[in-house]
C-alpha cells in the first residue's frame, strides 16, 4: 500500500499520514500535543520515559505505540516517535530496566517482561481514560534487541493488535550456532548498564534460548499483524540468520491468515541510517492499513 492510498483511509483509522513528515499550518492552543515523564512500575522496579500524545484535534480513540529501544539504549528511535505522534498516536518510549537511570538489573527476560507489563499498562482502564487511547488498538515496535521484547512480549498477548520488528535480533541465535564469542563481544557494549555483568546477561539467554527463539515463537504469532524491517547489510543481524528463519513460516502460513504480515529490506546497516524515512513511512502505512481491516 501507497502512501497516497494509505492518506485516503485517514477517516476510517482517525490517523493523518499528511502530518508525517509536515508540521500543521496552525496549532490550537486549546488543544495542543505534549508529553509528560513516564513512571512506571514493573515488577517492582520503576521504569522511566515518555509519554507523547497528540493534538487533541485528532479524533479519539487514538492507537497506542510502545517503542522499545535495542541494546545497550544508546540507539535512539526519537524520529520515528515523534512521527508517529504527529499522525495522530500516543507513543510510551520506556528505558529498560537498568537503562538511562530506570531501576533493576538489565537482563533479557527483564526487557520481555517489562515489554509485556507496560503493554498491559497501556490497556488498563487508567491509561485509556487519561490518554484517549483506543485499547484494541496497541502496538509494540522495537529495534533490534527491542525487537526481540516486541516478538516475545507480543506473542503472550492475545489483544494486540500488531508487532513492528525493526533489524531484529534473536539473542538465541547465536548460541545455537556456536557464535559465543561474537555474542558476547556485542554484550561488551553493556558497560554502561546496571547489570550483574556480561556473563549474567548471556546466562540469562543461555537459560531462557528455547523460550526466546524467534522461529519458535511461530505459532503464537502466525495470526498476528506483523511489520519486519531487515537491513540488506545488516552485520549485527543478518537477514539469512535473524530475521528469515521465522519470516519463511510466516510467509508459508499467509495465505491461511487474513492479518497484515509484511517484511521489507533496506539497503542499510543495523541502525537503518540512511533509509529511515522509508522506514517511518512502511511504519506508518503499516500501522493504518492495520486500523483500516
Amino acid at each position: 500500500m501507497g502512501l497516497i492510498k494509505a492518506v485516503n483511509n485517514e477517516m476510517k483509522t482517525n490517523l493523518n499520514l499528511h502530518n508525517l513528515f509536515a508540521d500543521p499550518e496552525e496549532l490550537d492552543p486549546t488543544a495542543l500535543p505534549d508529553y509528560t515523564t513516564l513512571d512506571f512500575v514493573s515488577n517492582g522496579s520503576h521504569i522511566y520515559g515518555e509519554i507523547m500524545w497528540p493534538s487533541s484535534i485528532f479524533p479519539k480513540p487514538h492507537p497506542c505505540v510502545i517503542m522499545l529501544h535495542g541494546f545497550p539504549g544508546t540507539a535512539r528511535n526519537d524520529d520515528i516517535s515523534h512521527a508517529l505522534c504527529r499522525i495522530g498516536c500516543v507513543v510510551l518510549v520506556p528505558h529498560n530496566r537498568g537503562a538511562w537511570g530506570s531501576q533493576g538489573k538489565y537482563l533479557i527476560t527483564h526487557c520481555i517482561e517489562d515489554a509485556q507489563n507496560l503493554a498491559e499498562y497501556a490497556h488498563s482502564q487508567e491509561f485509556v481514560r487519561k490518554y484517549n487511547v483506543d485499547p484494541a488498538s496497541i502496538f509494540l515496535l522495537g529495534h533490534s534487541m527491542g525487537a526481540n521484547s516486541a516478538l516475545n512480549a507480543g506473542r503472550k498477548i492475545e489483544w494486540l493488535r500488531g508487532i513492528i520488528m525493526l533489524t531484529p535480533y534473536d539473542p538465541a541465535r547465536y548460541l545455537n550456532r556456536s557464535k559465543e564469542s561474537y555474542f558476547r563481544s556485542l554484550l561488551e557494549e553493556g558497560k554502561i548498564l546496571q547489570s550483574d555483568g556480561i556473563d549474567a546477561i548471556y546466562e540469562d539467554v543461555v537459560v531462557n534460548q528455547n523460550e526466546i527463539s524467534h522461529p519458535k515463537a511461530f505459532e503464537q504469532i502466525k495470526d498476528k499483524n506483523i511489520l519486519i524491517v531487515a537491513a540488506k547489510y545488516d552485520s549485527v543481524s543478518p537477514v539469512n540468520e535473524m530475521v528469515l528463519p521465522l519470516w519463511n513460516q510466516l510467509e508459508e502460513h499467509r495465505g491461511k491468515t487474513n492479518t497484515v504480515q509484511k517484511m521489507t529490506e533496506v539497503p542499510t546497516e543495523h541502525g537503518l541510517l540512511g533509509r529511515r524515512i522509508n522506514v517511518i513511512k512502511e511504519i506508518a502505512e503499516f500501522i493504518n492499513t492495520v486500523l483500516s481491516k
